[in-house]
């Protein structure tokens, strides 16, 4: 966009460009107005952002499961080792 909104304040440009993009998907014609490039570039870091965030919490609960499986095997009178 020649203004600037996305760089000066990215809430305001998301609101705007989701009205526009409701509006383009109602049948409107205002496929000029829409900030494509930018449009597309936070589609696809919001997509990376959430396979990260998906990345993170599987590590989280692997690092927990294998803190259990070892406490376990390490204490073997107060639980069953499974190994």
């Amino acid at each position: 966009m020649p203004d600037g909104l996305y760089e000066r304040d990215a809430l305001a440009w998301a609101e705007l460009q989701a009205d526009l993009l409701r509006r383009l998907a109602a049948g409107e014609r205002l496929n000029a107005a829409v900030d494509w490039p930018n449009v597309i570039e936070e589609v696809q870091d919001v997509g990376l952002s959430e396979l990260r965030a998906c990345q993170s919490l599987l590590a989280q609960a692997l690092v927990h499961l294998l803190k259990q499986l070892v406490g376990i095997c390490l204490h073997p009178a107060k639980h069953t080792c499974p190994y």
